[in-house]
């Protein structure tokens, strides 16, 4: 019984890591995105400015190695742009 706790946490950590090198490894790339099209975007002033505070966010949190939480602020300057 023990085996099989520890065989299925093993199996839990495996998901998480693999996890997190997907999220490090898209969220340089959708910040990139992002500020590509922000330089050809027709924003309004506040979609602009709030554009540019989420990728600033983005790259701070890529910084610090939060790679998760950079890939949703860079996904949610997307969609503003998108929605332009």
């Amino acid at each position: 019984m023990m085996m099989k706790r520890v065989a299925i946490v093993a199996a839990m950590l495996g998901v998480l890591a693999l996890s997190y090198q997907t999220a490090s490894a898209k969220c340089a790339p959708l910040i990139k995105e992002a500020r590509e099209q922000l330089a050809s975007a027709k924003l309004s002033k506040s979609d602009d400015a709030k554009v540019k505070s989420l990728l600033t966010e983005a790259d701070k949190l890529t910084e610090a190695k939060n790679h998760i939480d950079a890939v949703k602020k860079a996904n949610e300057a997307l969609d503003i742009l998108k929605m332009k």
